[in-house]
């Protein structure tokens, strides 16, 4: 049953030519720079984020997506690169992104304004030696199994960062391209991607006379075609060691969440999602886990002086 459900609804993204939605990630605040590409370079650092997330466990070939993005600031360029590796898999479809980037960073008021582009390089294909639904052969809107496809796509985002807060605002695959994989009819089935737009918030407090840093936090998530999709999250810092939070997302999970920094500029995150949607009756909920490392690299200014080498003295 399983099975079939997730067939019917592999089957409805490709046979109305549309892509499913952009990808979830429920530790939105732990990983902002896959979502806007202006958040490069507001830290300073240079930060590694891995993310490993496997969705609705309990269903056969169920969606799991890896991301891996790094943000390089470098003063020469007034900004930072960046760089966003993405594996999606549902069923027997396969999603493989590259992305490179760019963010200009402004010193505005008491934070950084970033405004920021990438261009991704999505690869779509369709992997039958994981999983073949029923009736493949004789569905025309189902591409051939071991096709694949790239396209291009754009995406664009600013973000303003303070010790106090952050907001951010950006669209993902804005050249909505269209995908032609080859189908078992010798033509080819077209998806078309759709543009996705967020905004995204959070505000620290630090409670006073404790050594707790309180966040609440929201992210909004549309493509002005579906119903809006909100996650609402509260998370605290404690002694800037131990971390978590409890999300909830509209109409879809309630997620909790922890986290502990291994050192300084190391932190390990872990987050569960209990369904709360009609997916409850058949999934056992949702997991992510997230690692995340930022530091700099000093490189001390040079002394005035002179050097005198003894063998010339």
């Amino acid at each position: 049953m399983k099975k079939i459900l997730l067939t019917c609804l592999a089957g409805l993204i490709i046979s109305t030519s549309f892509a499913q939605q952009e990808i979830q990630f429920t530790q939105f605040m732990n990983n902002k720079l896959y979502y806007n590409p202006g958040v490069a370079g507001s830290s300073g650092s240079i930060c590694l984020n891995a993310v490993h997330r496997t969705q609705w466990a309990g269903f056969e070939n169920a969606p799991t997506t890896q991301n891996l993005n790094a943000e390089i600031p470098i003063k020469a360029i007034f900004g930072a690169l960046s760089i966003n590796i993405t594996n999606d898999q549902i069923g027997f479809f396969q999603d493989i992104k590259f992305g490179l980037g760019y963010a200009f960073q402004l010193e505005l008021a008491n934070g950084k304004l970033g405004l920021g582009f990438s261009v991704d390089f999505i690869n779509k294909g369709l992997d039958g030696g994981k999983w073949i639904p029923p009736d493949t052969d004789s569905d025309p809107f189902l591409g051939k199994f071991g096709s694949t496809t790239m396209t291009p796509e754009l995406n664009f985002g600013a973000y303003y960062e303070s010790t106090k807060f952050y907001v951010g605002i950006s669209s993902k695959e804005l050249l909505s391209a269209l995908s032609e994989i080859d189908n078992n009819f010798g033509g080819v089935t077209a998806i078309k991607s759709e543009r996705n737009y967020f905004i995204m918030g959070g505000y620290n407090w630090a409670i006073p006379n404790t050594s707790i840093t309180l966040t609440p936090a929201a992210f909004l998530k549309t493509d002005l075609k579906g119903p809006l999709q909100a996650d609402i999250n509260v998370s605290a810092l404690y002694n800037n060691k131990i971390w978590g939070g409890v999300s909830y997302r509209l109409q879809d999970a309630i997620s909790l969440m922890a986290g502990y920094y291994i050192m300084p500029a190391l932190r390990l995150s872990y987050s569960y999602d209990i369904t709360t949607s009609a997916m409850r009756s058949a999934s056992s909920g949702s997991h992510e886990v997230m690692l995340n490392y930022c530091f700099k690299i000093e490189i001390p200014p040079r002394e005035k002086g002179y050097y005198r080498n003894p063998r010339f003295l």
